[in-house]
């Protein structure tokens, strides 16, 4: 990794990049790669793929009604409705 490249990457990210920082940065890339080269080499061989990282199963609930019907009521509070929506006045034409 060159000065060249991180700057080609700042300015693809449109980050500003100091001088004094892009040693640092070039580093700091550098020990990224080398930790993904690691998991290259990591044996996935019997490993199923998963859908998500958590092994968790999603707990299942029945759908059971638990709340009432107020639409009437909601309805009957507003200043114009039908039987089974608020009537508005238009506003585009």
């Amino acid at each position: 990794m060159d000065k060249e490249t991180v700057s080609t990457i700042a300015h693809l990210s449109r980050l500003s990049l100091e001088n004094e920082k892009g040693d640092k940065l070039i580093s700091d890339l550098e020990e990224i790669l080398e930790f993904v080269d690691q998991l290259n080499d990591a044996n996935t061989e019997n490993v199923d793929p998963l859908s998500s990282p958590l092994e968790m199963t999603a707990r299942l609930r029945n759908d059971d009604l638990n709340s009432k019907d107020r639409k009437s009521k909601f309805l009957s509070n507003a200043p114009d409705s039908n039987e089974d929506y608020f009537l508005v006045p238009r506003v585009v034409e």
